[in-house]
């Protein structure tokens, strides 16, 4: 029997009178028959493994919400632009049903529900089966409505329009579940707070179930700058794109009383306190923590010395760093926080 291969100039044979046995060509084919099944096996496998990668889709949303003396100009923006994003991802990828013990993914175009237990993304509260990679807010309008009729005749109503589009990705496994909280002491148990009185201090409650890298950032509603306020802008080398985090160990971030405890060869001056301001009667804030079991490098940032060094990034600039890493390591995550600070 002769295989012959048309890449190579090389003739495989079993002759007849050939050292070899007939039970030990029988062997050697069936070990031939082994290594081929094998080696499709791994084949199949890795295409099976690409093929459970989340595929990346153009998605669309949109909101509106009427203004009523609840809302102040901050809040309802921030709300607007997440309701638009989760408008776009049940279009998507279905809306989450809870009901008891049990969650069901209802195609918003049919209806049908399917109950699941697969893994969830959370915005503004709200569970969603998948993720933005990439985000943009195409609409943010004011538009002037008649109302309801009253006693003066017919009234007004003014709405807030909101439209985002981009890329996003169904959510197809669990994200490392890490905790992160804000507080007004350095105590985890009495201070966890989001609301806060103007000139109070800031503190975030970390922790990881896996080692990884951690930065914090910063948004006021009101600007379009963002403020990177961990890694402290005194640190340098290993910590100057984010922080090496370990398992199961509990951080009490911009605290004094704790920074000897994480960073014992730092001196506690490269530490920057967090005092929150307005002269606002409310100002709205949203931290956004970074954490990604795996390096990555920071965005590009302008330090300022007149602010003690703090570095800053254009918000434009900061959702575009998101989302770069966000579509290259679907393992790199943000959870934001929404803080009120009053006067």
């Amino acid at each position: 029997m002769n295989f012959i291969s048309d890449s190579q100039p090389f003739l495989f044979s079993f002759l007849p009178n050939s050292s070899f046995t007939t039970p030990e060509i029988i062997a050697a084919m069936k070990n031939l028959s082994l290594s081929i099944f094998l080696l499709l096996s791994l084949v199949l496998s890795g295409y099976a493994q690409k093929a459970k990668k989340a595929k990346i889709i153009n998605v669309e949303g949109k909101a509106e919400v009427l203004l009523t003396d609840a809302y102040c100009i901050g809040d309802i923006k921030k709300r607007i632009v997440d309701m638009a994003k989760i408008n776009a991802l049940e279009n998507a990828f279905g809306k989450v049903i809870v009901q008891g013990t049990n969650t069901y993914i209802e195609n918003t175009t049919t209806g049908e529900r399917t109950e699941t237990n697969t893994s969830m993304n959370v915005i503004a509260n709200s569970m969603v089966l998948g993720e933005f990679v990439e985000e943009r807010v195409t609409k943010l309008e004011w538009v002037v409505r008649d109302g309801h009729t009253n006693s003066t005749g017919m009234g007004q109503e003014l709405w807030l329009l909101c439209e985002v589009d981009g890329k996003a990705r169904e959510i197809t496994g669990a994200a490392v579940d890490f905790e992160a909280y804000t507080l007004n002491c350095n105590n985890p148990e009495n201070c966890q707070t989001e609301i806060y009185k103007n000139n109070e201090r800031l503190y975030l409650d970390f922790k990881t179930p896996v080692d990884g890298y951690l930065s914090v950032f910063i948004k006021d509603f009101e600007e379009d700058v963002v403020y990177r306020v961990f890694p402290y802008s005194g640190m340098k080398g290993q910590y100057e794109s984010a922080v090496p985090v370990r398992a199961d160990q509990n951080y009490i971030l911009f605290s004094e009383a704790h920074h000897k405890q994480y960073f014992p060869e730092l001196s506690t001056r490269v530490m920057d306190p967090v005092a929150v301001q307005t002269n606002k009667e409310q100002l709205f804030n949203r931290l956004f923590v970074v954490f990604s079991p795996v390096p990555y490098s920071k965005p590009i940032l302008t330090a300022h010395p007149e602010w003690g060094g703090i570095k800053t990034v254009d918000f434009e600039k900061f959702q575009e760093w998101l989302n770069k890493n966000k579509g290259k390591n679907p393992k790199f995550q943000t959870s934001n926080i929404d803080i009120v600070i009053k006067r």
